[in-house]
């Protein structure tokens, strides 16, 4: 099972094994992309967080997807794709969430042909990056037998995309790719919603605003782990036990350090008194003597925003709603 740090995005929703298999295998490209990026901008941050990986929930935002072998993640930010998005009525939203776990089958009822699946890639640049939407929008259909053979549509008894017989046109083509959007779009809102009326330490993270996210990522990619990191001086027994016992209570009982850690640029901004994290040379600095619980807390609190951090930048920019990785001014 991996580290529950590391999937604070989405938990606890079935996926069916296979349907996870293939929704790895389609962001692995996305992964490709933008490899040589992450390296750059994230070169420090490997040791202490690991590369993103999909969360097994978001499979399910591929299962359109999948059909054409294409993914719905953009690698830039658009701002009239990401307005369109979040502009969606909250019913809409709860019918493409239920639709997407209504169950396994997921079809075509004809194969596309290799020019639709050219000009399906094209127009999804078009969709992304130029905000070309289509006027319509897909039937939603309860059973295959409703479908006249007219436009396109989606059984949702069956979960089959139904095709007419003629050549798909652009905006059919532009319906489809609108619908998986949405659809992806809609599962990210809701699990995003379910986390933050859990009321724990993950709603803690989700409720972080950009800017808070974008600070401890900079920071944290600012430092040099290869001459510091660690602590600015030893923990005690004492110390290492409460930290382990307040790791406890922080995930389970919702106990938090007020306020939040600092963070410095230079280690001579350090005074002396409580915690703070020093991007300089990557390292808690604390005080001489004890730490305080509240101080501790801190501490355990800024290691759980790393790695989310590191996690939710990396989902925004597969889903097309950031630019790429954060920049210092």
């Amino acid at each position: 099972m991996r580290n529950k740090k590391k999937e604070i995005l989405y938990q606890d929703l079935e996926i069916p094994e296979i349907i996870w298999e293939k929704a790895e295998e389609a962001f692995l490209q996305i992964h490709r992309e933008g490899e040589e990026q992450m390296k750059v901008s994230a070169k420090t941050a490997c040791k202490r967080a690991q590369i993103f990986r999909l969360p097994r929930v978001a499979a399910a935002a591929v299962l359109c997807c999948l059909i054409f072998g294409t993914t719905v993640a953009a690698i830039e930010i658009f701002s009239l794709y990401r307005q369109r998005m979040e502009n969606m009525e909250k019913q809409e939203i709860e019918d493409l969430y239920q639709l997407a776990y209504a169950g396994e089958t997921n079809s075509l009822n004809r194969p596309f042909t290799a020019q639709e699946r050219e000009r399906y890639a094209a127009l999804t640049e078009e969709y992304e990056g130029n905000g070309r939407f289509p006027e319509g929008s897909m039937a939603v259909l309860t059973e295959a037998a409703s479908y006249n053979g007219q436009g396109v549509a989606v059984d949702t008894s069956t979960r089959t995309l139904c095709l007419p017989q003629d050549s798909l046109s652009d905006e059919e083509l532009l319906q489809i790719i609108d619908f998986n959007h949405k659809m992806t779009y809609s599962i990210y809102e809701k699990n995003q919603e379910r986390i933050l009326v859990q009321g724990d330490w993950e709603s803690r993270m989700a409720a972080m605003t950009d800017g808070e996210v974008d600070r401890i990522y900079l920071a944290y990619t600012a430092s040099n782990l290869d001459t510091g990191g660690g602590y600015s001086r030893e923990l005690s027994q004492s110390e290492r036990q409460r930290y382990e016992e307040l790791t406890a209570r922080y995930e389970r009982e919702e106990a938090y350090g007020e306020p939040e850690l600092i963070i410095l640029k230079k280690i001579e901004e350090y005074t002396g008194s409580g915690v703070a994290f020093c991007e300089e040379n990557s390292q808690y600095c604390l005080p001489g003597g004890e730490c305080s619980d509240s101080e501790l807390l801190q501490i355990i609190d800024f290691e759980h925003k790393i790695p989310y951090c590191f996690d939710r930048i990396n989902y925004e920019i597969q889903m097309g709603f950031r630019q790429g990785y954060p920049k210092a001014e």
